[in-house]
């Protein structure tokens, strides 16, 4: 009895191992672009998109970045959208921008309320019990978003705060474990020219699509991608 237990904890680990070679984009297994799928919805399909809505800078990037890219990201009557957020302004800022836009053209919104990993300038004490409740709060949310996304063309578009970590590391474990996919890019700030944000560096393996906006980043991070400045 000893020996089969045994055996199965061997085949059990030797499989969580494949998977997670399998998953982790850092290790190269995993084949193909995701940045083109906002291009490329089967008809009859919504592209399901999710951004982040942090707070401060990284909201008003992440607005930028969806108001270049309207075009691409938002086909009308074929994109539902989930926006994440928090903190009420941003939730504001997001909506005198683009509510109207997207009534008009058929898009579906839903908004996800998160709270925040890290409040700036807050003490290591803080900082751990901000991150416990925050994950706590998140595992459902995210959950339930993993659960939209199977079986449909989607992205996971972050760039930057704290919550990032959280969510993307979640959809990730969910991955490995249900055998899903989970597209995730995250775009680094423009403010980073020579090295990656805290963010950045703990996702840098995780994240299929990794793109920057300064080229030197590329010479220093070989799974980084640049296509100018984006915001």
């Amino acid at each position: 009895m000893g020996f089969e237990l045994w055996l199965v904890v061997l085949v059990a680990l030797q499989w969580l191992v494949v998977r997670v070679i399998l998953v982790v984009p850092i290790f190269g297994i995993q084949n193909g672009r995701v940045l083109e799928a906002a291009e490329k919805t089967e008809k009859g399909r919504k592209l399901q998109i999710f951004v982040l809505l942090g707070s401060g800078g990284h909201t008003g990037e992440m607005l930028r970045l969806l108001e270049n890219y309207q075009q691409t990201l938002f086909k009308p009557h074929q994109t539902k959208l989930t926006v994440g957020v928090s903190d009420e302004a941003s939730l504001k800022r997001f909506k005198h921008a683009f509510q109207t836009q997207l009534d008009a053209q058929g898009i579906e919104v839903q908004i996800c309320r998160f709270g925040k990993a890290r409040e700036v300038g807050a003490s290591k004490l803080q900082s751990v019990k901000s991150i416990v409740l925050t994950l706590a709060r998140a595992v459902w949310t995210v959950s339930w978003l993993k659960w939209q996304f199977v079986g449909q063309p989607h992205l996971v578009l972050l760039n930057g705060p704290g919550t990032c970590c959280i969510i993307a590391g979640w959809l990730k474990l969910l991955e490995i474990v249900t055998m899903t996919r989970s597209k995730i890019i995250y775009v680094e700030s423009l403010a980073r020219t020579s090295s990656l944000s805290l963010s950045g560096k703990l996702l840098y393996p995780l994240v299929d699509e990794f793109v920057v906006q300064w080229s030197e980043l590329c010479d220093r991070y070989d799974r980084a991608r640049c296509f100018g400045i984006l915001v």
